[in-house]
């Protein structure tokens, strides 16, 4: 990795975060990339 690549995919990572597009955001993950968070938990738990 080079700083021209780190710094491009920085940018495009805040522009896919502020774009609220699931998908975009998504794409810089693996597919199988695993995430967890006790916010995760309650939110999940609220949307019961």
């Amino acid at each position: 990795m080079n700083n021209v690549f780190a710094e491009h995919f920085a940018n495009d990572w805040i522009d896919s975060w502020n774009s609220h597009d699931l998908q975009r955001i998504l794409s810089h993950y693996a597919d199988d990339f695993e995430m967890s968070s006790p916010v995760i938990i309650q939110l999940a738990n609220d949307a019961l």
